[in-house]
């Protein structure tokens, strides 16, 4: 019988801890949605405000799709990268850094950053083909309570 009793109540301490999902905005007010498991952050899905530079001719600004592979740990910095397809660009290199800094009363910061390139090649005026380069970068940051 105090065997049995010994088994249950270490059962709750090898239990998996509890996930949270949580849902919210950006400083720059894009979307921003992650899985809060113990001390790390999975699953995280947004966007971000990044700014592309050609070889030639006028920077561009859009959002861009924040989905780094992998979890990062409250108080940690990470980076994270992968090749992803990206519509109009194909396959496309993509480097993410994840960093989460403790603030008061249980508040996280996280500062996000992204940086890729891709090669672009448009008709040119007299029917040649113009090839540029992009290189492209975003920071971002949001914050939570845990």
């Amino acid at each position: 019988l105090a065997l049995l009793a010994l088994l249950v109540a270490a059962a709750p301490a090898s239990a998996k801890p509890k996930s949270l999902h949580y849902e919210g905005e950006t400083e720059g007010g894009r979307s921003i949605g992650f899985t809060l498991t113990g001390k790390r952050i999975s699953e995280v899905e947004g966007s971000i405000m990044t700014t592309c530079v050609p070889t030639h001719g006028t920077p561009v600004t859009f959002s861009t799709e924040f989905n780094p592979p992998g979890s990062f740990v409250l108080g940690g910095s990470r980076k994270a990268g992968g090749t992803e397809y990206m519509a109009y660009k194909g396959d496309v290199n993509m480097n993410y850094e994840v960093t989460i800094k403790p603030g008061r009363k249980r508040l996280w910061i996280a500062d996000i950053h992204m940086d890729y390139s891709y090669e672009e090649v448009i008709p040119g005026t007299f029917g040649e083909l113009e090839q540029r380069f992009y290189i492209c970068q975003g920071d971002d940051s949001f914050s939570f309570r845990a």
